[in-house]
């Protein structure tokens, strides 16, 4: 029978790795391309076998460093979603020069010739010498030149002027390429004396299968081999490897490894490991693949952090434990929240599905990125202005506000609605709380608007929103990329460790090319790459982004950065579109369809998940008309107001258009017909000529809602 099964084993491409023959006779066997053991345990008349996978933990890869916010998500993940794990956890506190120059390769290595040597640099100067002298021998013959203007004096010139261009790019070369290895050498030097090596692993495995014969026996096979394969598509490719959770997997490619980290992971430091090297130099190549190199503490080159610290040991042991009791780690990480964390008011903290008198008051400054969903009506645009009710009293924090509709005109008016004031009360606040918000205001869609700064950048200080009503798809994506552009390339100056501006995205979807009409497709491209560097890169300049839409499912599979790189996840009550992705984070991801409107999750690495009923906003959540705005801003239309020559100029082309056709032109009309290529101009433009009465604008049915114009007519009417 052993025979047997050993023969369908190596027919289905797995090969006999070890075995243990104490007691019972246990076989290993493994397969190179699936990358899967099998362990094989005859009992008798019967056989049990059982599938592994393993996988390994990457601190740096091409998409940027992972660990240091992923860990708790992991561990949530694995537990979660894998029947049956291992996890496997080595850390040492030194390091080897080696492994400190492939900590630099890994940071450094895509944008630095890391292959800097002394002998390099030498043979620089060999060449600098031998050009230098040359030109030396030059300068002598030309002082015995008696005519320099003839055949032999031009060559000596044209040479020596040939030779001095090389001369001063081989000093600049040499000179960078000596500042580079000093760079280099200290950062080596940094790396190993606060350096410390780890090493994190799991695995999952396959149902146990019992067979008594051949036939059954391959079917058991061919059985785990699928089901670790789905495993490994549809939970660790697909959610894992940089895709939901922005966690970094690699699958071990050989037995060799899984075995070498559960040995020399408990037996021998990295030094160690070095003295026998040249020995095992095979050992010593695969264990470097698994470790992940940290700080213990800032690495600094004159001045400069390269690397903040990571204590890699203690957030996985942290992680552990606080998954064993999640009430005790809520309790004791969001009580006597220090200032520096920026605490801000939620609502009432919620427990076994009913609000407790306790408030929810979570750290803004761990928010990081974050992403708010629900559906209509489930208190998601309630909870997105709590937060920036909150943020706002912070004098050091700016707000940016980015609205496709107009509820956040109501950020500068009190709630005067009796039905919401009623609520306060039950959240502590007196029914006089309500107030509005000293926000600037912008729309570029409305005559009556402050128009927009000349240099947005300056968007990026104070307190401002800005609404993009009444914009067609093209023209509203085209501000959102503008905006965000300058806003960043301000941002981008000067790094920061704490949030200085909070940038609010408000349905997000509509700023994408899923979501756009078919001629607004490249505006809606431009308008995500802007998102996504926003999203990816803000962070460490302090820019907290909020994306809020209905479900992930809003986006398109290639604009991950909303997956990937948004820190705390705000669900409200959602559909089953939402479900599997907030599973990734909550656990049970129906929770999200019981939720009751106003109660939201709020997820974070940090803190774990959290319930709150989110209390009422102090300022009007409401979609204001043109004209409630109007009012709101103090403005009314006034057509005695003179008109600029250029807005005269537009009001006579648009007219005489009107006068030849009969019909309302479109903005991409007008701009072919006055020669003004700025959308911007031409919609400050508008403005002026409809806030003077001159003109009047409307929609037209169809995706997009493209906006026309024509004069207004009052006896037409």
């Amino acid at each position: 029978m052993a025979d047997k099964f050993e023969e369908i084993l190596n027919s289905l491409g797995f090969v006999n790795i070890g075995s243990l023959r104490y007691r019972i006779d246990l076989m290993v066997w493994w397969h190179h391309e699936h990358h899967i053991q099998i362990i094989v345990l005859p009992l008798g008349s019967k056989c049990l076998l059982k599938g592994f996978k393993d996988y390994y933990l990457k601190s740096i890869s091409t998409e940027g460093e992972s660990w240091a916010r992923e860990i708790g998500p992991l561990q949530d993940f694995l537990e979660s979603c894998l029947p049956e794990i291992r996890i496997t956890f080595s850390s040492f506190r030194d390091i080897t020069s080696k492994q400190a120059m492939l900590q630099i390769q890994r940071r450094f290595g895509q944008d630095q010739d890391l292959n800097i040597t002394v002998e390099k640099i030498a043979a620089l100067q060999r060449q600098l010498n031998a050009k230098t002298s040359q030109l030396h021998s030059n300068e002598q013959l030309m002082k015995l030149t008696i005519d320099s203007s003839d055949l032999m004096g031009t060559y000596i010139k044209q040479q020596s002027n040939t030779l001095k261009r090389d001369i001063a790019g081989l000093q600049e070369n040499l000179s960078q390429k000596k500042e580079k290895l000093t760079l280099f050498e200290n950062l080596q030097r940094e790396y190993q004396n606060k350096g410390s090596a780890a090493c994190y692993s799991f695995s999952f495995s396959s149902n146990l299968q019992a067979v008594d014969n051949p036939y059954d026996f391959k079917d058991a096979v061919s059985s785990i081999i699928k089901e670790l394969q789905d495993m490994h598509r549809y939970q660790v490719s697909q959610k894992l490897n940089g895709g939901r959770l922005n966690i970094h997997i690699e699958e071990a490619k050989e037995p060799l490894t899984t075995w070498i980290e559960e040995w020399f992971g408990g037996s021998f430091a990295p030094r160690q490991m070095a003295r026998v090297d040249k020995y095992f130099s095979t050992l010593q190549n695969a264990m470097s693949e698994r470790t992940m190199i940290t700080a213990k503490a800032d690495i600094e080159i004159n001045g400069s952090v390269k690397e903040d610290k990571k204590l890699l040991a203690a957030h996985v042991v942290s992680a552990m434990v606080r998954r064993m009791d999640k009430t005790d780690k809520t309790d004791s990480l969001l009580e006597n929240i220090p200032a520096r964390n920026m605490p801000i008011n939620i609502g009432l903290s919620v427990s076994n599905g009913q609000p407790t008198k306790k408030p929810c008051i979570l750290p803004f400054a761990q928010f990081n990125n974050f992403y708010t969903s629900g559906i209509t009506g489930s208190g998601k645009s309630f909870t997105g202005r709590v937060v920036i009710e909150e943020v706002a009293n912070y004098e050091g924090v700016s707000v940016l506000v980015i609205d496709p509709g107009n509820q956040f005109a109501g950020l500068l008016v009190p709630e005067d609605r009796e039905e919401i004031i009623a609520k306060y009360p039950e959240f502590g606040l007196k029914k006089d709380s309500a107030r509005g918000f000293a926000f600037n205001y912008y729309a570029p869609g409305f005559s009556f608007s402050q128009k927009l700064p000349t240099n947005l950048g300056e968007l990026a200080v104070g307190k401002s929103v800005v609404c993009l009503k009444n914009l067609d798809d093209e023209e509203r994506c085209e501000y959102f990329a503008d905006i965000i552009n300058a806003v960043f390339k301000v941002c981008s100056n000067e790094e920061s460790a704490t949030a200085k501006l909070l940038f609010v995205v408000e349905e997000a979807h509509r700023f994408t090319k899923k979501r756009v009409a078919e001629d607004a497709k490249t505006a809606g491209e431009q308008a995500e790459i802007a998102l996504d560097r926003l999203i990816r890169e803000g962070r460490k300049f302090g820019i907290s982004v909020n994306v809020t839409s209905q479900s992930i499912k809003d986006f398109a599979r290639d604009f991950s950065s909303i997956r990937k790189n948004t820190t705390t996840k705000i669900f409200m009550h959602n559909s089953d579109n939402e479900i599997d992705y907030a599973a990734d984070f909550i656990g049970d991801g129906h929770k999200i369809t019981r939720l009751k409107p106003g109660t939201g999750i709020f997820y974070n690495p940090t803190w774990g998940s959290i319930e709150a009923k989110v209390r009422p906003p102090f300022s009007k959540v409401w979609d204001f008309s043109e004209q409630e705005t109007m009012k709101i801003l103090g403005k009314k239309a006034d057509s005695r107001k003179p008109l600029s020559e250029e807005a005269g100029y537009l009001l006579g082309a648009i007219e005489n258009y009107y006068k030849q056709t009969g019909q309302a032109m479109n903005i991409s009309q007008l701009s072919q017909i006055t020669g003004i290529t700025s959308k911007r101009t031409l919609q400050e433009l508008i403005g002026e000529l409809e806030l003077a009465g001159n003109i009047q604008t409307s929609k037209i049915a169809g995706r997009g809602q493209p906006r026309v114009i024509k004069p207004f007519r009052p006896e037409v009417d």
